[in-house]
């Protein structure tokens, strides 16, 4: 982790990796959020997944997970690290947009999206 998370603090040019870290350990390691990252719980993952928007463009999906076991669903994952993102209309309808694209990717599914802050809180979104 300590190694990730200076290699993150790097591309994005934060000072302080331990922060970094911090934050990274604070979601990995949170009872909401853990299942997201547990290899046992996971039958598919993928950071920065393209998925096509609206306009024909393409929008990338922070985290999406395909859990297995009864909480079999899709998980379209939006990190929001400051602030209360549930609050924010915009940052809504991109997140209701992101599960939209993905739902229509896996007709039949059950596709559910979540914001995640460094808190490691899981906000889930309305359907």
């Amino acid at each position: 982790r300590a190694a990730l998370a200076l290699a993150a603090a790097l591309a994005v040019a934060v000072a302080d990796a331990g922060e970094v870290l911090r934050t990274a350990s604070t979601v990995l390691d949170s009872p909401a959020c853990r299942r997201f990252f547990d290899p046992a719980t996971i039958v598919w993952a993928g950071n920065e997944v393209p998925v096509p928007g609206a306009a024909g463009d393409v929008r990338r999906i922070d985290r999406l997970v395909r859990l297995a076991g009864a909480d079999a669903a899709w998980w379209v994952l939006d990190y929001k690290l400051a602030g209360a993102a549930q609050h924010d209309a915009g940052h809504r309808e991109q997140l209701a947009a992101y599960r939209d694209a993905v739902a229509a990717l896996a007709p039949g599914e059950r596709v559910r999206a979540a914001f995640v802050t460094g808190r490691g809180e899981l906000i889930e979104l309305d359907s």
